[in-house]
């Protein structure tokens, strides 16, 4: 791929100077490390029964940059890497945090990658993109710097608080992945669906682990008091309210399977209802007895359907049950169900008291509301950290390849901003 050079003029010289706070982008650790939430494993596994399943967030994105800063950040310099993507590298330094060096060309292949991934192959394609982000080759490349730099001083912090995360804690975090799903061999199936092997999967566990380590050592804060979860509940009321609980019994069935075999699968189903019904046996026993589901050692308790995603036919027959009910055999694509509504959350108006709301969904919200309170406490510490810090930034080089000449970005924004009031010659022509 070929880059043209800019010949944008006027470019400062290299002199220092100190971050500048304008450009400044908070972020917390988890930021830094992307961390798609259920929704990852949703798309893939959306068609599947959600029985038992407690999705584990991934940390995502940029892993590759945190670990390579981290790594670095001991030897006092971040070493300019290797380039074959068609375009020249200048050299030197772009930054100092503390001392430690950025390479100017550890940002180039930063952005150049950024720019390579968005498509914007042409100068003024990537002038456009940058004219509509209200951004300039120099404010793209300041806004990395201070990426860096911030991940710089988290790796400061993660050492001065002798924050590490062993391979046991590793393989623990691990296994209770694992055990949400029916064996380690469908965890790890699942995780190829969406672009990751055991390996680096492991690895987003340790940053995970090592962020929460981190946000303890400088941002502790206290468990939320009940009257900030009861704010929290009302707060977002509208999506828990009306939420169930179920449990349930599966007989697998494959889809594929001939009417013989659904039919047998479908008639124990029946069998196991029939004895629950006569009062032969009870729902959670005949879960642990007969349940071919993950769920089973829990007497089939599958949680909140506010906070899983279930299949179609499984929610539909849950969203007609009321407390205590049980449904008659429902089939979905992995076999027979028998569900039964455990607990239902229902508030008129707002609520007022904890015990209004039920414990599970209580532990829920309580750590949702700690999750904020200790971001916020984070970010301020963060914000300290940079405010406290020797941060100098070198003015860009002119010839870097991501300098592009804005005029072009400027003028095209005109031309449309023109068509579209239906100013110009068409409208001249019509007065």
């Amino acid at each position: 791929m070929s880059m043209n050079k800019a010949n944008t003029p006027g470019a400062q010289k290299a002199t220092s100077r100190k971050r500048s706070d304008k450009n400044a982008h908070p972020r917390t650790a988890s930021q830094q490390v992307k961390q798609p939430t259920k929704a990852d494993f949703k798309r893939e596994n959306r068609k599947k029964m959600g029985t038992g399943v407690k999705y584990v967030l991934v940390a995502i994105g940029v892993l590759a940059m945190v670990l390579s800063v981290t790594s670095v950040a001991c030897s006092g310099i971040l070493n300019q890497v290797s380039n074959g993507n068609g375009y020249e590298l200048t050299g030197g330094v772009a930054a100092t945090v503390n001392g430690v060096k950025i390479t100017e060309d550890t940002v180039t292949e930063q952005i150049m990658s950024t720019r390579s991934s968005l498509g914007y192959d042409s100068d003024e394609d990537w002038a456009n993109y940058l004219a509509s982000s209200g951004m300039t080759p120099e404010s793209y490349r300041e806004s990395v710097i201070d990426s860096i730099a911030d991940q710089l001083l988290v790796s400061q912090a993660e050492r001065d608080n002798n924050i590490t995360v062993s391979d046991e804690e590793v393989d623990e975090a691990w296994q209770e992945a694992v055990a949400n799903y029916d064996s380690e061999d469908a965890f790890i199936e699942l995780l190829s669906q969406i672009g990751y092997t055991e390996e680096t999967y492991r690895e987003s566990l340790r940053q995970n682990l090592m962020t929460q380590k981190l946000y303890d050592a400088v941002a502790p804060v206290d468990d939320p008091t009940d009257d900030e979860i009861i704010a929290y509940a009302n707060e977002n009321l509208d999506t828990y309210n009306g939420a169930k609980r179920s449990s349930h019994i599966l007989i697998k069935v494959d889809s594929g399977a001939d009417d013989a075999t659904k039919e047998e699968a479908k008639q124990k189903a029946q069998d196991i209802l029939d004895q629950i019904n006569a009062g032969e046996i009870s729902f959670e026993d005949a879960a642990k007895e007969y349940s071919e589901d993950s769920s089973a050692s829990n007497g089939g308790d599958v949680g909140w359907d506010k906070l899983s995603s279930f299949v179609e036919a499984y929610q539909t027959a849950l969203d007609g049950l009321e407390k205590g009910q049980i449904s008659g055999v429902v089939e979905s694509d992995y076999g027979y169900h028998i569900i039964q509504c455990t607990d239902v959350f229902s508030v008129d108006g707002e609520v007022t008291s904890i015990d209004q709301i039920p414990e599970d969904l209580r532990n829920t919200f309580s750590s949702s509301v700690k999750s904020t309170n200790q971001r916020t406490a984070y970010n301020d510490w963060l914000t300290a950290a940079r405010e406290e810090a020797d941060i100098q930034i070198n003015d860009m080089p002119e010839n870097v390849p991501y300098n592009v000449d804005m005029s072009s970005a400027s003028s095209s924004d005109a031309s449309t901003d023109e068509a579209s009031t239906g100013e110009g010659a068409q409208g001249s022509s019509s007065e």
